[in-house]
């Protein structure tokens, strides 16, 4: 089989949102050993008809359809299983969890914006600390700083991105 360029794109827009699908499709269905075989379905319906998508869209949101149709199938053909969410509670489920995830992106973007007003010498610390694997201990180690020091110096920036990530929701009326 040969990869065109549409199939490289589906991969690509698959790939990047699929840990995001996978969160999405657990909190529809109750039973774990199920999430693969309706990602499966939902990654074969969403290759099928991906001429059809929207790249002025957002994917996720695209294949949060594909998903959700998927879990309904998937209900149906198992219905001599005990333990199930109704449909509506399923569909109340989804629906809840894509307001979460736009609020969840939306958050997302004003502490991007909030990181980029801090003075540079906090920023550089939430870098240091936040962006990378190194514990407290060994940041205040090698920026010769008492770790005490370094936790309050910490919890002050949070706070300050806190605020400022509240005050930013305010302002587009996200709160």
């Amino acid at each position: 089989m040969t990869f065109t360029k549409k199939n490289e794109e589906f991969v690509r827009l698959y790939a990047k949102d699929e840990g995001r699908l996978r969160r999405y499709v657990c909190a529809l269905v109750p039973v774990m050993a199920d999430v693969d075989d309706i990602l499966q379905e939902t990654a074969i319906a969403l290759m099928r008809k991906f001429d059809q998508f929207d790249s002025t869209q957002p994917f996720f949101n695209w294949a949060c359809r594909f998903a959700l149709y998927e879990v309904l199938q998937h209900r149906k053909r198992a219905k001599t299983r005990r333990r199930h969410f109704s449909e509506e509670v399923v569909e109340a489920i989804a629906a809840e969890y894509q307001q979460h995830q736009q609020l969840s992106e939306r958050r997302k973007a004003a502490l991007a914006g909030c990181l980029h007003k801090l003075e540079d010498q906090d920023r550089r610390l939430v870098e240091m600390r936040y962006f990378s694997d190194e514990t407290v201990e060994s940041l205040a180690q090698r920026i010769e700083e008492p770790v005490a020091k370094l936790y309050r110096s910490l919890a002050r920036i949070r706070y300050l991105l806190a605020v400022c990530v509240r005050k930013s929701l305010a302002a587009e009326g996200t709160l």
